[in-house]
């Protein structure tokens, strides 16, 4: 179609290529792999997927495996803590310690 439909003609073609997106997903099968399953089990697992999926997909935090060290990961928790991710005090370094476990830079 060209620039020149009808933005109303545009809008049912996106809203068309949506509702194909979302029904390939819904009939994927049930054996993919969810997000976070590539992650290794630990205390911190759960408050990685609580705190931080709230407002990020799970590759915004994976993407930066090796990137950073404990010291930067504890002072990006505490970043979004401030910036609103639901974590009690004790829970902030039991998540900086799996980040750092699980995706820290490797000194």
């Amino acid at each position: 179609m060209s620039a020149a439909a009808p933005r109303g003609a545009r809008a049912l073609i996106a809203a068309g290529a949506l509702l194909a997106a979302a029904i390939t997903c819904a009939s994927s099968p049930s054996d993919a792999a969810a997000p976070g399953d590539e992650l290794p089990d630990g205390p911190g697992k759960k408050l990685l997927l609580r705190a931080c999926t709230t407002c990020h997909d799970l590759d915004e935090v994976t993407k930066f495996k090796g990137y950073y060290t404990r010291a930067q990961w504890k002072d990006i928790v505490v970043t979004m803590r401030e910036y609103g991710a639901v974590l009690a005090d004790g829970e902030v370094d039991a998540l900086t310690q799996y980040l750092a476990d699980t995706l820290g830079k490797k000194e």
